[in-house]
């Protein structure tokens, strides 16, 4: 889905929600370790991982242009990583 926020565009992609709501996927664990290690930033597994991994698959398939000016907008949620760890295993 596309929509218009004043003159630039969003982008908003539901292929990224599976297995469904509070079930983490592969994708956003490879994302989450990857902006931990690279960042130092903690991302939930719901929500914002799932959304990162999606952003980077955009980056990846080039449905970001290369230049493009990004907002990735972090709610919070990083300690849904320690509360639910026995859904996750071992993610870090």
């Amino acid at each position: 889905l596309r929509s218009l926020v004043g003159s630039e565009m969003c982008i908003r992609d539901r292929n990224y929600y599976a297995p469904g709501y509070e079930q983490p996927n592969e994708k956003a664990s490879e994302a989450i370790k990857m902006l931990a290690r690279l960042e130092g930033l903690f991302v939930d597994p719901v929500y914002t991982g799932k959304a990162l991994a999606g952003l980077i698959d955009h980056i990846r398939t080039g449905k970001v242009e290369q230049g493009s000016n990004v907002v990735f907008w972090h709610t919070g949620g990083a300690t849904a990583l320690f509360a639910e760890q026995q859904m996750l295993g071992d993610i870090f």
